[in-house]
């Protein structure tokens, strides 16, 4: 059904991951990697403890008296041991704020026993290392003991002067490790979410580049001329865009085009090429002077290696013609009378010469003639089974859709496409069919 009214769906802001497509006058409705860690990020080697508070928990007073002794011939680092002997205690003088710094924890205690004490131990200081003491040497225990929170194990029949001091700065310094990690995370997890809430506002902005239908479905209209696009880039942001020019009388036109590179880079490019072209173009130009202009300027502003392909037509509705230039564009497909053909799309890329040539090109464009301008995503494409998509698979698309429906929609010409390739692409999409309408009988 072709329809000449006002826009009947208009999304101002588009979610990542979901594509607009759009109908012109009648319009309806395309994991980031972690960002790495910057320098300030990274680990700082810390200085030796010169002492460590020790929060011993031992209801055996000779198994406590040993660990005492063993640790006091220690002097550097220097060991200060506060004993008590039932949790409750060892809670308490937790809840008190005493500086600890591990605590020694027997699994085996008047008021509680197993790897609950763990736990309760955990939620008075989730943050305090622990090393758990106990008198069996089963190895599945030290394995509980250690997913239930502790840093470390060990057996009370082990020689205490050679084992426990080295227990405890294991666990300080793995429960360090533990802290700095998760910070880290923290960090990198808040900076992931400016990172998209940045390229979520940028999507948007790039999204408000593309024409308004409030703006121009009312010259559409007139002009007898229907246009319908989708466009979605790959990364939620990308270096694809198509746009509408007016040069008055009974002419219109319109442009795609396409940089190098995905993502934030091609995004500004997109930003860049679009201000040049509301400041170098002008109604008197034609498509190819347009584009030499664009060449020019963008020489001078890309990084090395990065271009843009880029195609420019004019529908001059007195002619019954279309007019238009090639940057190196994918070649447009022209759709009429039941035939489909690929358009000549010679032309060096924009940013690439200092002194580019395009050529103007015309073509007879009567009323049910429709151009489809798109990005090489399309072509590009991988098929499900092996190969790519290609020139051969878009034309043999749009023939088909022709021959079922009498035009190639662009709805059912990306559903159908979609069928076909693997997905996700890892190109900017974008497809735009400007047709010419033809008589209300």
């Amino acid at each position: 059904m072709i329809s000449t009214g006002k826009v009947t769906v208009a999304v101002p802001a588009v979610p990542l991951g979901q594509g607009r497509l759009i109908r012109l006058p009648s319009r309806s409705t395309g994991w980031l990697e972690a960002p790495e860690a910057s320098p300030e990020l990274a680990a700082v080697p810390r200085p030796e403890p010169t002492s460590f508070a020790v929060l011993l928990v031992e209801d055996e007073p000779g198994d406590a008296r040993l660990v005492e002794l063993a640790l006091m011939g220690f002097r550097r680092p220097a060991f200060a041991v506060h004993h008590v002997q039932t949790l409750r205690a060892a809670v308490q003088y937790l809840a008190e704020g005493a500086p600890v710094d591990v605590v020694l924890l027997d699994l085996s205690l008047p008021d509680s026993s197993g790897l609950a004490t763990v736990s309760r131990i955990r939620d008075s200081a989730p943050r305090l290392p622990i090393v758990i003491m106990t008198g069996t040497d089963d190895p599945r225990l030290a394995e509980s003991a250690l997913e239930a929170g502790a840093q470390d194990y060990l057996v009370k029949s082990d020689d205490p002067e050679r084992t426990v001091a080295r227990a405890i700065r294991y666990a300080v310094t793995r429960m360090s490790s533990q802290i700095e990690r998760e910070a880290l995370l923290g960090r990198i997890a808040q900076q992931q979410r400016t990172l998209m809430d940045e390229i979520s506002a940028a999507r948007a902005m790039q999204f408000d580049l593309l024409p308004r239908p409030a703006r121009i479905d009312a010259r559409l209209a007139a002009l007898g001329i229907e246009v319908e696009s989708f466009f979605e880039p790959s990364l939620g942001i990308g270096g694809d865009l198509w746009g509408c020019l007016d040069p008055g009388g009974d002419r219109i036109s319109f442009y795609s085009f396409d940089f190098t590179g995905h993502g934030i880079g091609a995004a500004l490019n997109v930003f860049r090429l679009h201000a040049l072209i509301s400041d170098r173009w002008s109604p008197t130009q034609s498509p190819a002077q347009t584009l030499r202009l664009l060449g020019v300027a963008l020489r001078g502003l890309l990084g090395r290696g990065h271009f843009a392909t880029m195609a420019l037509c004019t529908v001059d509705l007195g002619r019954d013609e279309i007019e238009w230039a090639s940057a190196g564009a994918p070649a447009p497909l022209l759709i009429h009378d039941g035939e489909v053909r690929f358009l000549d799309a010679k032309g060096v890329p924009l940013g690439l010469s200092p002194d580019p040539h395009y050529r103007d090109r015309r073509e007879p464009f009567p009323p049910d003639a429709t151009l489809l301008l798109y990005s090489d995503a399309i072509t590009d494409a991988p098929l499900t089974g092996g190969g790519m998509f290609g020139e051969v698979g878009l034309e043999r698309l749009a023939r088909d859709l022709v021959a079922r429906h009498g035009h190639a929609e662009i709805a059912r010409l990306i559903e159908e496409f979609e069928r076909q390739v693997r997905l996700p692409l890892e190109d900017d999409l974008t497809a735009l069919a400007i047709r010419r309408l033809g008589p209300v009988p």
